[in-house]
């Protein structure tokens, strides 16, 4: 049960933070008339992955999925980064 809470906790923060800065990405001019309702969004959206943590059979799969979703995540940021978006 603490695997699947810290797995939540730990790794939902960064996921909620990098799935919000790719849709301020998609938005014109980078989502800036967008930022305070998404940073509004921001706590809704990590107290959401944390309880779906919940939903995993284990802690390892809770870490597993959630890890490659960060990393999944991040590598989508850097590849529209790297491409100027």
């Amino acid at each position: 049960m603490i695997a699947r809470c810290l797995a939540g906790t730990l790794l939902g923060f960064p996921l909620a933070a990098t799935v919000l800065a790719l849709l301020l990405k998609l938005l014109p001019d980078h989502g800036q008339a967008y930022l305070v309702p998404a940073l509004i969004l921001f706590f809704p959206l990590w107290t959401g992955v944390m309880a779906a943590a919940y939903l995993f059979r284990s802690g390892l799969r809770a870490w597993l999925v959630l890890g490659t979703a960060n990393a999944m995540a991040f590598a989508a940021l850097w590849a529209g980064r790297a491409a100027g978006l």
